[in-house]
């Protein structure tokens, strides 16, 4: 059997062009900036309760612009973890800050806010700078450029605030921030990111190829995909070959790793089975057989191979 013949399709990857969709992650995160930054300045127009509620959201504003600005320089359709952590602690002691009562609870978060609020400035800053690349266009270039000016304009008008009079010069630096918040969206809006192009793939030699062929020819002899504990070491054993070189004939099949190719197989005799005439067998014992240890494992696997659960996938849906 030629190990070449192995059809495999890898999943797709979240580095990808930003989709000129108003709810992806740039919209979603420019609607939730400007909500932030219209509660900041409306909050200094309205008293009362109604000033703090609004004040105990727009201080969070400066986090929020930090996500935008992550969002406007990379082109991931999706931020990770860390960022939201660290936006959802500003905007959590913030909060606290504005509507605790005095006390310790507030100190602590007054200081934690002002610490979380520093680091997102700071990094908002950074951003322009990362994900380079080789070659940006000019526009790109310029771009970067005015964002960095402009920001370092706002937050000179906002230091500025802290020697004069604070409120209406904060006001208007807010105002300012949200307006180039907007034209910094719909600038990217017309002219998207692009993903770096990934690096055109090896050739596999014929060692490799032939590795991977006797792996092949094992998987189809013995079903060591249904072993459960099975392990790249006890398979490069069986083969004689280094686990270095057997990930090589793995790669050469087509597949990432030796993991991706052992739950393809697992995946592809689930589907039999969840497809056979007869009784239905219950997906836990359909699990068990194919290699999975549990059916979560399995369930995840099964619908990152398909786009579809084990029970869907029976069901025709």
């Amino acid at each position: 059997m030629a190990p070449a013949s192995v059809p495999h399709s890898p999943t797709a990857d979240d580095r990808r062009p930003l989709a000129l969709r108003p709810f992806d992650r740039l919209g979603v995160q420019a609607v939730i900036a400007t909500a932030s930054f219209v509660a900041y300045i409306l909050a200094r127009v309205f008293e009362g309760p109604a000033a703090m509620a609004l004040a105990a959201f727009g201080v969070s504003a400066c986090g929020w612009a930090w996500l935008v600005t992550r969002a406007l320089f990379d082109p991931a359709r999706h931020d990770a973890v860390w960022p939201r952590l660290v936006v959802g602690v500003l905007t959590a002691t913030g909060a606290m800050s504005v509507l605790a009562p005095e006390g310790m609870a507030r100190d602590v978060a007054s200081n934690l806010y002002a610490l979380s609020g520093s680091a997102a400035l700071l990094l908002t800053v950074i951003e322009p700078f990362q994900r380079h690349g080789c070659g940006l266009a000019p526009g790109e270039v310029r771009f970067r450029a005015a964002f960095v000016i402009g920001f370092a304009g706002l937050a000179g008008v906002s230091v500025l605030g802290v020697w004069l009079d604070p409120a209406p010069i904060q006001t208007v630096s807010a105002a300012l921030s949200l307006i180039a918040l907007a034209a910094a969206v719909i600038w990217r809006r017309g002219h998207p990111l692009q993903a770096p192009a990934p690096a055109p793939r090896r050739a596999a030699t014929e060692d490799e190829v032939e590795i991977g062929g006797r792996l092949m020819a094992l998987l189809e002899a013995e079903a060591i995909h249904t072993d459960p504990d099975l392990r790249i070491a006890d398979v490069a054993a069986r083969l004689n070959v280094p686990e270095h070189r057997l990930s090589r004939g793995v790669a050469a099949l087509g597949f990432a790793n030796f993991n991706r190719l052992i739950n393809h197989h697992r995946i592809e005799q689930a589907k039999a089975m969840l497809t056979a005439p007869g009784p239905a067998r219950p997906i836990l014992l359909i699990a068990l057989d194919c290699g999975f240890a549990s059916v979560g494992p399995f369930n995840r696997a099964f619908k990152a191979e398909t786009g579809v659960t084990p029970r869907a996938f029976r069901a025709g849906v």
